[in-house]
């Protein structure tokens, strides 16, 4: 466990934001945010950083801002960072104003990585889209899901439209977004959007079902359709993996005073082949993360200063959970890639206000 990044002045919160293999290292992303003062209406401001580190988690070249929006109103969504050719890159709407604001826009940016490791610029891809969650086609392209903020109504609400787009190496748009309100609707809950081979595939809830739509090698929606699991009746998705061989996803919950995590395990075509719980403990319930790895995928999240993990295979057995590294006041969601038996893993330490980034990588146990 080593620390890659301190808080900065100001800042009181973050969250991890991605974590993707990089020339023999890793390439990080953290965003801090507090509430904004006298600079501006809107109550908040963010920065996005990016870190380069080796296996280790030392630093390979200085932290690089991506972008702050101190001293305006701009207002930033999570970002996101994905493998983009030789280099990397990184997505994130950029609002102005709040909804119900009469000048009030919205946009996603994008900031191109280059191959030593160092950010361009963020520039605009996309008006009038908000909140692209992405992942890196094997082409180099970057394949991004939005919403397109179709009317904001009264009071500040937004009408919105999901719209898959696709964003060159460079940062330049590869093609118009399309919508794809009928394979992903925009009452979709909980969207996760992952690698899937050569290619990529979106899970997602909707009622009591959970759906799997698949992109091609090209990022066009797959002429077949969703596979729909019916009535797995699940509170959440937090994360998710697609396995060439089935699809995970996990959650947590509180259920009867316990925090509870737990996974799904589902067939190729929409089949349930199993649903376990994973662990349950006094507590309030962490985020879960899940990586392709070693066995299937890695379920990972924080139980009393410790990252926990557990092994889960597509064929719906779950390993008993481990222990990984002691991590010293953790918070949120762990950000991680899984190579074989080993997970490296990104993770906030530290007190409120003044927390930072770890970085960690350990092997996970075999049975």
């Amino acid at each position: 466990m080593r620390p890659i990044g301190a808080a900065t002045e100001g800042y009181s919160d973050g969250e991890v934001a991605g974590l993707v293999p990089y020339r023999g290292g890793f390439l990080a992303l953290w965003r801090e945010s507090a509430l904004r003062g006298v600079d501006g209406a809107v109550p908040g401001r963010d920065q996005i950083t990016l870190f380069t580190v080796d296996p280790n988690g030392a630093a390979q070249r200085e932290a690089a801002v991506v972008r702050s929006t101190a001293g305006t109103r701009i207002d930033l969504s999570t970002p996101t960072l994905t493998r983009a050719g030789e280099g990397a890159m990184v997505l994130f709407r950029e609002s102005v104003g709040a909804p119900g604001d009469a000048d009030f826009t919205t946009r996603i940016m994008a900031a191109p990585i280059d191959a030593s490791g160092a950010p361009s610029a963020p520039s605009p891809v996309l008006p009038g889209y908000s909140d692209p969650i992405a992942t890196g086609l094997a082409s180099g392209v970057t394949l991004g899901l939005a919403s397109r903020v179709v009317e904001v109504l009264d009071g500040g609400v937004v009408v919105a439209a999901p719209g898959a787009f696709r964003v060159r190496p460079s940062g330049e748009l590869a093609a118009a977004a399309i919508d794809v309100t009928a394979f992903i609707p925009a009452s979709a809950e909980n969207v996760v959007l992952r690698p899937d081979g050569d290619a990529a595939a979106v899970i997602y809830k909707r009622g009591s079902d959970v759906y799997v739509v698949r992109f091609d090698q090209g990022g066009l929606v797959d002429s077949r359709g969703p596979r729909v699991t019916r009535n797995l009746l699940i509170p959440s998705i937090d994360d998710g993996a697609l396995l060439a061989d089935g699809v995970i996803v996990a959650w947590s919950e509180e259920l009867n005073g316990q925090a509870v995590v737990a996974t799904a395990v589902l067939g190729v075509d929409g089949t349930l082949r199993a649903r376990r719980v994973i662990e349950q403990f006094v507590g309030s319930p962490p985020p879960v993360t899940v990586v392709p790895s070693y066995g299937g995928a890695t379920a990972l999240w924080l139980r009393d200063g410790l990252m926990r993990g557990a092994t889960i295979q597509p064929d719906g057995v779950v390993r008993a959970a481990f222990d990984g590294p002691r991590v010293s006041e953790g918070a949120g969601r762990i950000a991680a890639v899984g190579s074989g038996r080993r997970v490296s893993a990104i993770v906030q330490t530290g007190p409120r206000g003044r927390r930072g980034v770890a970085f960690t990588r350990f092997c996970i146990p075999t049975p």
